[in-house]
């Protein structure tokens, strides 16, 4: 999105607070002018004590001072005023991009490195606020500068016309040297960006390093990461030594050429001494924050390039939509059908299906078997809407899911995950996620069904023990029996129960299929495994070959079958051997 753009999504975000922005501009005027008036009391000081009449200079002394108090009480009041319109405005701002990003597809997040993402956010929010207080100065420094050519042309043209015409050349040379500093600042962002999604992929990953005992490779590879970032920030440095050359340099020629022709019209006695001194208290004022306003102008495009992958997210589409009038199941059955889906990934990755046809009995339980990335996670995910089918419909008691909202899709849903992602919280807090609102009986009885109660109580904390951030602190069998008692808690009228023992010891699965198997009574039930043993009790089994359906039906069934798949595979893990 260009500059504009960027610029309304900004001004948005402040205007949601309508009377108080006009309040705070209306102060922030007030102020500035107030400020940039007051070398005019030098021209009525020379002017008073010429007269000898020490009741004048008085006068002009108070109200010197009182123009002073008035500026400075001005002031105070205008930030004042802008901290209620910005605070506010980037909590709105930050907020707006988490919900964003919460909405997104998963294919946007399987893209994004999160090391990246939370520097992009970090940043961004940083320069919302420095952005704010940039326009805030480039706002009284124009007022400054208005207030300086009135004057000026009030008495001299010349001299206005000499002001406008060296603050022009100098902004002119300020484009150039303005732009080239924000390319070397997109330039830094980028490798910025880069390490940080580094840093955070190895503290992620950390268990990973251990394990190969990769410390120093890492930290040489982070070392060498930073020979770009260390490049990239020392022409950004040397960028702002451009524009004090340059701005400076122009800046001094425009305030003598000014000056000088001050002083050749004071000698011939076309302004007057008190003009003179004016005109040199105006300068004086002004060019020091003239090199302000090239400063501020260029710091609002140096937010403007930090605040860009920031607003990107705004603009980023969400491929899966909610319907405009979204429908609810007054009586939730769970009768699941799968009617000729064919879909296929955007990049073409393993897991596409095509052309299956499934229907699931309310409260039956169907397992889905088959090799690695045959499609049996993509059936799960077309199911949740995490993507659309390219062909076919999906219903649920005969309602087409596209006609519900993603939320209420997704909230008849109970998952059991492979790997379940817990919240750097209590063990409480981590169950109590099913469903907000829940009593501690609720949540105790939901770990007792999850055969995890015992455990719990073992704790010195019991349920309040911090399990660690992504539930490091607890076992694998732990962390997935916290996941049932999660998803008991939900009470969902659909579970989902993803490879959720693939990886487990026979002790663990055991107490796992156990509280699953409690749980899915009379609930429709999907189940995704590798490991046969865990499906047995499965009503129908639905094996899958090359991206499609090839047979369906019982354990006992699909064993009686000679030239079955799935007898195929049991006897290869009943034999000992890996799939």
């Amino acid at each position: 999105m260009n500059f504009l753009g960027r610029f309304k999504t900004f001004v948005g975000f402040l205007l949601a607070y309508p009377l108080r922005f006009a309040g705070f501009f209306l102060l922030l005027i007030l102020s500035a002018v107030a400020d940039s008036i007051q070398p005019y009391f030098y021209k009525l000081f020379v002017e008073a004590v010429s007269s000898g009449i020490l009741q004048s200079v008085f006068g002009v002394l108070l109200g010197y001072i009182t123009i002073r108090f008035v500026s400075l009480l001005l002031d105070i009041a205008s930030w004042m005023a802008a901290d209620r319109v910005v605070i506010p405005a980037g909590k709105d701002a930050r907020l707006g991009a988490v919900r964003k990003i919460q909405d997104l597809d998963l294919a946007y997040h399987q893209s994004k490195s999160t090391g990246g993402l939370i520097s992009c956010i970090r940043r961004g929010d940083g320069a919302f606020f420095s952005l704010f207080d940039s326009c805030v100065q480039l706002t009284r420094i124009t007022v400054n500068f208005i207030v300086v050519l009135i004057f000026f042309s009030s008495f001299n043209y010349s001299i206005a016309a000499l002001m406008f015409g060296s603050f022009a050349i100098n902004a002119l040379i300020a484009r150039f040297v303005i732009k080239n500093n924000i390319g070397k600042r997109k330039a830094f962002n980028k490798s910025e960006d880069e390490i940080s999604g580094l840093i955070v992929d190895n503290l992620l990953n950390y268990e990973t390093v251990k394990y190969f005992a990769k410390e120093k490779w890492e930290a040489e590879r982070l070392q060498k990461s930073f020979v770009g970032w260390v490049q990239s920030l020392w022409r950004y440095a040397l960028s702002f030594r451009v524009i004090d050359i340059t701005v400076g340099t122009a800046g001094n020629i425009g305030l003598f050429l000014i000056l000088l022709f001050s002083l050749d019209q004071t000698v011939k006695g076309l302004i007057s001494i008190s003009d003179f001194v004016m005109i040199l208290g105006f300068i004086s004022s002004f060019y020091p924050r003239f090199f302000e306003l090239i400063f501020s102008i260029r710091n609002i495009a140096k937010h403007f390039a930090d605040l860009d992958k920031y607003f990107d997210i705004f603009d980023q589409k969400t491929q899966v939509m909610d319907p405009l009038v979204s429908q609810t199941i007054e009586h939730v059955k769970g009768e699941i059908e799968f009617k000729n889906i064919t879909f296929t990934y955007p990049e073409g990755k393993k897991g596409a299906v095509k052309n299956i046809d499934l229907k699931i009995r309310a409260g039956q339980s169907i397992a889905l078997v088959g090799e690695s990335g045959v499609g049996k996670t993509t059936l799960v995910k077309l199911l949740m809407r995490f993507y659309d089918a390219t062909e076919g419909e999906i219903t649920i008691d005969d309602v087409n899911i596209k006609n519900l909202s993603k939320s209420y899709l997704r909230s008849l849903m109970g998952v059991v995950p492979q790997d379940p992602n817990l919240f750097n919280d209590t063990i409480s807090f981590n169950i109590g996620y099913g469903r907000p609102g829940a009593t501690h009986k609720e949540i105790v009885a939901s770990a007792k069904m999850a055969r995890l109660h015992d455990f719990i109580k073992s704790l010195p904390k019991k349920y309040e023990t911090v399990v660690g951030e992504r539930g490091v602190k607890l076992s694998g069998g732990q962390r997935q029996r916290l996941a049932i008692a999660r998803m008991i808690l939900s009470d969902p009228d659909i579970i989902i129960f993803d490879e959720a023992t693939s990886q487990l010891d026979s002790e663990s699965e055991k107490y796992i299929q156990e509280a699953f198997w409690k749980a899915a009574k009379d609930k429709t039930t999907i189940i995704i495994a590798h490991r046969l043993s865990t499906i047995i009790k499965a009503d129908k089994i639905v094996v899958m070959d090359k991206n499609t359906i090839k047979e369906i039906g019982s354990h006992q069934e699909l064993l009686g079958r000679k030239d079955s798949l799935y007898r195929h595979f049991w006897n290869l893990q009943t034999a000992g051997e890996l799939e």
